[in-house]
């Protein structure tokens, strides 16, 4: 589950705005410094707006995935909110509609034989722990503050596909340059409906075993007499 607000210092507000019937509309999306309004901007959709603008930290410097067209994905600089660079609009583009970049704290435990141990906790495992805590073990945690993954998620489709939701995956390696690139690294891999990004993706470190590894909450259609995975371009 996704932090609260401890864990992100901006975010946003988002409100249609009045269009004529028949005509596709679009939204305005006001961002937000704590309590003070710091920027807004217009997307030329109604849809997705708010979740569509997420905030996330390299060094001490925040920045923003968002898309203010609805085929491309950019990267903002906070808290002057402005535009570095990213996707160009794109008519056959892939469709952001939930953006979501990991926050973690790195954690050090040290057990009573003295021997330590770095374990990085995800978004609400890591919501209030700060500090230096020994449980009932023996065994002394010292939480880091909150980070940034440099790699970010997208939900999304390509205009025009089957209805469901596709994971992407976002290097904001190069964020500060105005440099995002987005793959499918994961394959064609459907997102279950009803269920946040945050939600459907679970990170975990086991070092020295392996650095990094998501388990990610996949929909599938199958055929009940035989089994049978259903091509979601054939229903």
């Amino acid at each position: 589950m996704k932090a609260g607000i401890e864990s992100r210092r901006f975010r946003a507000e988002a409100t249609i705005e009045p269009h004529q019937p028949g005509l596709w509309g679009s939204s305005s999306i006001m961002i937000f410094d704590g309590a003070d309004q710091i920027g807004e901007y217009k997307r030329n959709h109604p849809g997705w707006a708010k979740t569509t603008f997420e905030p996330f930290e390299l060094g001490s410097e925040w920045y923003a995935l968002y898309s203010r067209d609805y085929t491309s994905t950019r990267v903002m600089k906070l808290p002057d909110c402005t535009d570095l660079g990213g996707e160009e609009p794109a008519a056959g583009g892939f469709c952001p509609v939930e953006f979501y970049v990991p926050r973690y704290k790195k954690v050090i435990r040290r057990d009573a034989t003295g021997r330590e141990q770095e374990d990085w906790w995800f978004e609400s495992n890591a919501e209030g722990r700060s500090g230096q805590e020994t449980d009932q073990y023996g065994c002394h945690w010292t939480f880091g503050p909150w980070l940034s993954l440099t790699t970010g998620f997208v939900a999304g489709c390509v205009w025009g596909d089957d209805s469901s939701w596709k994971l992407e995956v976002i290097d904001l390696s190069r964020a500060a340059e105005g440099v995002i690139s987005r793959s499918d690294r994961f394959g064609h891999l459907q997102l279950a409906k009803g269920m946040s990004l945050a939600d459907s993706i679970r990170l975990d470190r086991y070092m020295p075993h392996w650095e990094l590894r998501a388990t990610v909450i996949r929909q599938e259609r199958r055929d009940v007499a035989t089994g049978q995975l259903i091509d979601p371009y054939d229903e």
